[in-house]
Parts: structure tokens; C-alpha cells; sequence
């Protein structure tokens, strides 16, 4: 798959999120952002679900954000921040790897400790083939 590919199979995977996202007032991420994902795997992955994979990984760093936005935002960035996360979750499904989930949470435990910022999360993200063995 292209890096074109990926990323116009994840926007059509994440079209909903981006409406609902669309209806709130909260601003949507810059298109700098909304290919964070893709871009970082399709440099390191060709698995058959690399798709899920990146639409996971992006739902990931959009839950996250949309909940450090709780105080400016509480009603929208909380829905909204749980309907990505529950995205995270079902695009994760197809992937069937628990060493993957456990890397998520290890990810989100250190995360919240140090606030390690984008490049971190792309890193991260470059490290997730190696998971998926």
C-alpha cells in the first residue's frame, strides 16, 4: 500500500470521528496531524492490517489529546475523546495481539509520567511492527 493509500483508507476510516469532530467546537487537527500514523508506518510495516493499525494508532493520539482539552471543552471533548478510544479499540481487533495492547498501555503509563510529545508517540509507532512479531 502507498503512503497515499494508507492515508486516504484511514481519513475513510476515521469520517465519522472527523464529522462529530466537525460539529463540536474544538478545532480539527491540522493535516500535519491527521497522517501522523500512516506516515510513521508505512515506512516500517506491510501487514495485512496496517490500515487498522494506522487508524488505530491515530485514534489513539486523538483520544488523548481530546481529553487533556477537558477543562476548555468538558461535554464535547469527553464524547469525543471516548468515541475515538472505542475506535482505538475496535481497530484493534482485527490486529488480535495482546503483546500489542500491552504495548499500548505500557506506552500510556510512561506517557502520562513524561509527556514525551510527538516525535515520542511516532517513535512509538515505528516500534509496533516489532511487536506484532
Amino acid at each position: 500500500m502507498t503512503a497515499s493509500d494508507l492515508r486516504d483508507t484511514v481519513d475513510n476510516m476515521l469520517a465519522e470521528g472527523y464529522c462529530l469532530w466537525n460539529e463540536s467546537r474544538i478545532q480539527l487537527p491540522p493535516v500535519s496531524e491527521r497522517y501522523i500514523a500512516a506516515d510513521a508506518l508505512v515506512l516500517v510495516y506491510g501487514g495485512p492490517n496496517i490500515a487498522e493499525l494506522a487508524a488505530a494508532c491515530q485514534c489513539f493520539l486523538y483520544f488523548r489529546r481530546l481529553h487533556g482539552l477537558v477543562l476548555d471543552y468538558p461535554a464535547w471533548a469527553t464524547l469525543l475523546g471516548d468515541y475515538f478510544f472505542s475506535q482505538f479499540s475496535k481497530n484493534l481487533i482485527p490486529l488480535d495481539s495482546v503483546s500489542l495492547t500491552d504495548a499500548f498501555s505500557a506506552y500510556l503509563k510512561t506517557d502520562i509520567q513524561l509527556s514525551g510529545g510527538v516525535d515520542d508517540y511516532i517513535a512509538f509507532i515505528r516500534r509496533l511492527p516489532a511487536v506484532l512479531g
